[in-house]
């Protein structure tokens, strides 16, 4: 996986497609849901396979049990704007607004390798995907900045 790289959990993908409601995700109505990007360290690699992954003890992978907080780096992390669902030729895809950005300071983590994205509206607060934050990140010696891609996640149709 390379540095920057978003993956989608394929729970996320079965939510979507069963319509259950545990696994609704609203992200365009008139009160969307917030989605939010947490930092975790690596003592649980994420990978697209894993089983029912929550923010928290709702499923059987629980992230928020590996996150790193600190001076910039608030429990919970950053919210995620969402900005724009698409069908373009067959291609559903989901992007996001304003990057998600922790400033530098001493008292941040120093331990930092994946931003989790997650549902915090959902009650078991399913997570979304992960981005790869290229291996070790030390949050004291730079900012951290993650600038979603375009379009964040797709699922193809056709």
């Amino acid at each position: 996986m390379a540095q920057g790289e978003v993956v989608v959990f394929d729970s996320f993908i079965k939510y979507m497609m069963m319509g259950t409601v545990e696994g609704v995700f609203d992200f365009g109505d008139t009160t969307p849901d917030t989605i939010m990007c947490a930092i975790v360290n690596n003592t649980i690699v994420p990978i697209p396979a894993a089983v029912d992954p929550c923010w928290g003890a709702g499923g059987t992978v629980d992230y928020s049990a590996n996150e790193e907080t600190g001076t910039n780096y608030p429990a919970g992390g950053r919210e995620c704007t969402v900005v724009n669902i698409t069908d373009n030729a067959g291609v559903i895809e989901l992007d996001f607004g304003s990057p998600a950005v922790w400033a530098q300071n001493v008292g941040n983590p120093t331990a930092c390798y994946w931003g989790i994205v997650y549902d915090d509206t959902t009650a078991n607060k399913n997570c979304i995907g992960y981005v790869d934050l290229g291996g070790l990140f030390d949050a004291t010696t730079g900012d951290l900045t993650i600038t979603w891609g375009n379009p964040f996640a797709t699922i193809n149709q056709a």
